[in-house]
């Protein structure tokens, strides 16, 4: 008998293919180990000489293991969407690298939809991190000014690393949406150590490559060396950004000549300069060909730190170059250094060159921007040294660019938030008056109407490190003054739904000035404002909102980023709302942490601060006041919506918040009543109620993901006091919160410190270590039969649901120091609530249904609010959901097509499970299949004409739902060409045609196959239900005609490692398997398939 302990493996060793120690050991977590998801093996590995033609295919990952070299004549063809992910170091401790030899090419073409990208293989928990491989090298025959007109590049052995020629038109390839991240490692082994030798590699080497190659839309990132260096040649770039690189983010020596247009860096408080620029070779300060960049349009940002002396910008050891329509911007000993010149002219002639010829001069137009200041707050344009003698200058203009968004203080891209460096409306940058007009020679645009790498276009939106980590708008957020939000708002305003505003700071709104927002606007909210406080909408005291939207035209508070970068919390700030309601606090009122203005409290508890209908708030929690130290854990995180000291006379309805940083609903006292609200994704609590709130809730919905905290937490102490007066008593009757997998030993809903407040009709489901809990009480009586006076107790109805699962299996609630009447604690209902569809456990849903199964518990255990509360609705289920799917259509689950359509599965036209009599299903009628549905040998499954069945995706353990005829089953589903049979998806037809929205349909047979033909096989994924084949080639599985199957292919067993859908288990829309000729098979279509049709 086998040891029960041993696991049978098909290897030696401690691994096979599943890399255990990623994401949790000491090496994982220190950046020595790969992602648990590489996987190289001989098809998908890059090392050693490249020959011939080798072709990367499109939207693939492949691995560099090694140094790589494409040898003369080859050619190395990336196409769009691939990845390359490379080792840190090879068996000999040399860092892989790609080396595009002379006379070989890389043709790199990818899209801003589809970019190529060259990275680390470590997961991205330790991800930016500079140094993690070599980078990307080509070389060229171009000139370049060394003795003999060659070199090779440090680190390669000769020849692999030459470089050089007479051929300055030479071409080494294309190189088109490409970014090489987190390069950097030292090529070549050093005795001293082996990132010290001097052989630390550039992002993106050029070694006398020639102007017929084509580099545009290219980005280096994180590079422990330069992002790009040109050793001579004479290669042109345009839009190109380098970023957050550890040397320079742009150098040029050897001779270079190319031209430059549009160049962007951003470089941190541990980068060096901008650009540095050389020429001396041989010692020799007049070596020729003499370095003469021509460099347009360029924006360069360095962030705080100790500048020192150093320039932003160096150019030195004799290059000239022509240097026009550049912004220099942040912190540097100068914004322009120039220092070791030799015998070439200098100036900003207005003639742009003086009457100097190509490449003996240097010129420097007085229309570039300077703005930069030294550590004490001076500024100092220019440094140049006393051997470089300027006949005319250098000037430029010392004022502020007015980019959209640079945050004042900044050091490295965890500070600097996010960043917008187009100009403003009105801006400096568009004065056509300082712009220099480059030669039209066919490389450089022309004309530019800017100053700068970017005017209304952000040209690194999509594919750039900044857009696809949050910290670059979308390049359609274009704020004028018209749609501009920021500052005071001290007279009434309305927002058109025709038009799209963007939030740029801290946006108040003064009493009694009323904000009115109309149905189906859309606010975009910068991450933060120029003093780096996250972005908020505040109404004050006195002041009212009005924003009524509806089911098709919700009003939406999301961020400006490219959908791409979504869904990501902590983009933005929140919603605030100021009231004049009682509080608990000492003097009845207190003021919002981190804001500057922010008083709430009072003692109107009938206060009206507006109406917020069918109102969505996404993305936010960002830190509104913290610290510029550490911003993000000052403890000012914000709510999504924040009502403090809110009245009875405000309206709250049908409104959502999802994915914020902190929690999603906080009542910081007041009397607000609100229902039908959704919270969903928030990482703290769904709903939090202190201070003394005392509103009225009903209809409450909160989904939880692994990092949420509470879908409910209610607090009553101010002050020190646990007794404080009002205490906290929220009545809330109707709640359904589920939570996807456990974060601590905390409760799904907690109650504390003092809190009173009446708890009913709710239903919490999902995995939390307790589903109640209730610690530190106060004078406050608690019970379970009786609701008590208010304020001063506390019911929590036995009739609630509590289902929740602890880590190990058991359901149950928790208490610490709290007496309950008659020694009766609440445990509630400990029962299925047979909801339609809650995934067990999810890190994404496929699709979630949270309505009750008709005469489920849900529907069983049911209470009546308090006579003589007109706020609340009666109804016959408890939760926040009976028959309505009332999130349908407006909410983030329903946008992002999780939901079904809001129709109700009654009982009597629902399959799920496996039938073992035959069935009938109703033409005219729509049926709904809520689980994978078997039917046994010797049923008969007959569908009528005009029938519809509208499938889920999944069912709560991820399985994929489809239909499933077993061997010796029959179906008859005789449709017409006026009323044939539809499978479909339950989603709303808005949400379709989309692939891959269920299983499909699978009919198992008898007849003979060629795999077994006595025992049969079984269909992947369905495991011994799904056997097939035999030896009946006559085999009747029924009558098929005029059926239509639509938008199946879901995975039917989801594989753990590989992913949700790529298990090898993708369904066919119609699957025959071992299916034979007495069957029949007419007028049937399969469309919209995630994979195969029939």
């Amino acid at each position: 008998e086998a040891d029960k302990f041993f696991i049978a493996t098909d290897f030696k060793g401690g691994f096979g293919s599943n890399l255990w120690i990623d994401g949790w050991s000491w090496i994982s977590e220190n950046g020595y180990l790969p992602s648990e998801t590489t996987l190289p093996t001989p098809t998908n590995s890059i090392c050693g000489n490249l020959t011939g033609t080798i072709t990367l295919k499109e939207n693939n990952t492949y691995y560099l293991t090694c140094q790589a070299f494409v040898l003369k004549g080859a050619v190395l063809n990336i196409e769009k969407g691939v990845t390359i992910k490379a080792y840190r170091q090879d068996v000999n401790g040399k860092a892989p690298t790609i080396a595009v030899q002379q006379d070989a090419r890389i043709e790199a073409v990818g899209t801003s939809e589809q970019p190529i990208t060259f990275t680390s293989v470590l997961p991205d928990i330790v991800l930016p991190q500079r140094g993690t491989w070599g980078g990307l090298i080509l070389l060229g025959n171009a000139r370049i000014s060394t003795t003999g007109g060659r070199n090779n590049i440090e680190g390669l052995d000769v020849p692999y690393g030459r470089y050089g020629g007479v051929t300055d038109s030479d071409n080494s390839g294309t190189l088109q949406y490409v970014r090489v991240w987190y390069g950097g490692a030292d090529i070549g082994f050093a005795s001293t150590g082996n990132e010290n030798s001097g052989n630390e590699i550039n992002g993106i080497t050029f070694g006398g490559v020639g102007s017929a190659t084509t580099v545009e839309h290219v980005e280096v990132a994180w590079n422990k060396d330069d992002g790009f260096e040109m050793f001579g040649g004479s290669v042109n770039l345009k839009f190109c950004s380098s970023i957050f690189n550890q040397d320079d983010a742009f150098d040029t020596d050897e001779g270079y000549q190319g031209k430059m247009q549009f160049l962007f860096a951003i470089v941190d408080k541990d980068g060096d300069r901008a650009c540095e620029m050389d020429s001396k070779t041989n010692d020799n300060l007049n070596s020729m060909p003499r370095s003469f960049p021509q460099m347009y349009s360029s924006t360069f940002i360095k962030a705080e730190h100790d500048t020192g002396s150093k320039g932003l910008m160096l150019l030195r050891e004799g290059t000239g170059g022509v240097f026009a329509n550049l912004v220099l911007s942040g912190y540097a000993g100068a914004g322009m250094e120039n220092v070791a010149c030799g015998l070439e002219k200098h100036g900003s002639w207005s003639d742009g060159n003086g009457g100097n010829s190509i490449p003996n001069y240097l010129y420097w137009s007085s229309g570039n921007i300077i703005n930069t200041n030294q550590s004490d707050g001076s500024r100092n344009p220019f440094s140049i040294s006393g051997d470089c003698t300027w006949d005319n200058g250098p000037t430029s203009r010392e004022i502020d660019p007015n980019f959209q968004l640079l945050p004042s203080k900044w050091t490295t891209w965890k500070d600097l938030n996010q960043v917008d460096p187009r100009p403003i409306v009105g801006s400096n940058m568009f004065d056509d008056t300082h712009i220099t007009s480059p030669s039209d020679d066919g490389f450089f645009s022309t004309p530019v109407g800017y100053i700068g790498a970017f005017g209304t276009d952000l040209w690194n939106d999509k594919w750039s490190w900044l857009s696809e980590n949050g910290l670059l708008p979308s390049n359609d957020v274009i704020p004028t003054k018209e749609t501009t939000l920021c500052g005071e708002i001290t007279t009434s305003r309305t927002l058109l739904a025709s038009t799209t505003y963007y939030l740029t700071c801290q946006t108040f709104v003064k009493a009694p000035a009323e904000l009115t927002i109309e149905a189906g606007t859309t606010i975009r909210a910068y991450r933060v404002g120029p003093d780096s406080k996250a972005t908020a909408l505040v109404i004050e005291q006195g002041a009212k909102i009005h924003a009524v939207g509806s089911v098709k035209f919700p009003i939406t508070m999301t961020n400006v980023l490219n959908p791409k970068a979504n869904p990501r919390r902590q983009t933005w700030g929140g919603l605030i709302i100021l009231g004049k309601a009682p509080i608990g606090k000492a003097g009845g009122n207190s003021t919002v942490e981190g804001l500057d203005v922010g008083i709430y409290g009072g003692t109107d508890p009938n206060d009206n601060s507006g109406e917020l209908k069918y109102f969505r708030v996404w993305y936010g929690g960002a830190d509104i006041g913290g610290p510029t130290s550490d911003p993000e854990n000052s403890g000012n995180e914000i709510n999504g919506m924040t009502l403090a000291g809110v009245g009875a006379g405000t309206t709250i309805e049908h409104c959502e918040v999802a994915w914020n940083d902190d929690d999603g609903f906080e009542f910081f006292g007041g009397t607000v009543n609100a229902r039908w609200l959704s919270s969903i994704y928030n990482k703290d609590d769904s709903f939090d109620c202190d201070e003394g709130y005392q509103g009225r809730l009903q209809f409450l919905f909160a989904l939880l993901d692994k990092d949420g905290n509470h879908a409910l937490e209610v607090n009553s102490k101010t002050d020190g006091d646990i007794n404080s007066q009002p205490r906290t008593f929220p009545q809330l009757y109707g709640g359904t919160f589920v939570k996807a997998g456990q974060s601590g030993n905390d409760g799904l809903v907690r109650l504390q410190e003092g809190t009173g407040g009446r708890f009913a009709n709710l239903i919490l489901t999902g995995k939390s270590e307790y589903g109640l809990e209730h610690i530190s009480c106060g004078s406050e009586t608690h019970s379970v039969s009786s609701i008590g006076v208010i304020p001063n107790s506390l019911y929590f109805s036995q009739n609630n649901i509590v289902y929740t699962q602890t880590a190990n299996g058991l359901f149950q609630p928790q208490f610490t120091n709290c007496l309950w009447a008659n020694d009766v604690q609440p445990n509630g209902q400990v029962v299925d609530p047979n909801l339609l569809l809650i995934p067990v456990d999810f890190s994404t849903i496929a699709q979630i249904d949270p309505r009750p199964v008709q005469s489920g518990n849900a529907f069983t255990f049911v209470e009546s609010p308090p006579t003589g509360e007109s706020f609340f609705v009666s109804t016959t289920f408890s939760g926040a959901f009976g028959t309505d799917l009332w999130l349908d259509s407006w909410s983030y689950l329903g946008e992002t097509q999780v939901l079904p359509d809001n129709e109700y599965p009654e009982a009597s036209n629902t399959l799920c499970g496996r039938y073992t009599t035959s069935q009938t299903l109703s033409g005219g009628v729509t049926h709904y299949l809520t689980c994978p549905v078997f039917f046994a040998r010797g049923t008969v499954l007959t569908i009528n004409s005009g029938s519809i069945i509208k499938a889920y995706a999944k069912d709560s353990e991820g399985k994929a739902v489809a239909l499933i005829m077993e061997q010796g089953s029959k179906i008859i589903a005789k449709g017409t060409a006026s009323e044939p049979i539809t499978f479909t998806s339950v989603l709303p037809k808005t949400a379709l045609p989309k692939r891959g929205t269920w299983g499909g349909v699978i009919i198992l047979g008898e007849a003979v196959t060629n795999n077994n033909v006595t025992v049969g096989v079984t269909v992947e994924g369905l495991g011994g239900l799904g056997k097939y084949g035999g030896s009946n080639d006559n085999d009747d599985s029924g009558i098929m005609e005029y059926v239509r199957i639509w938008y199946a292919g879901a995975d039917l067993n989801p594989s753990i490692t590989n992913g949700q859908e790529n298990s090898g288990n993708e369904i066919n829309g119609l699957t025959l398997a071992g299916v034979g000729s007495g069957t029949t098979i007419s007028h049937v279509e399969v469309a919209y398939s995630l994979d195969d049709g029939i």
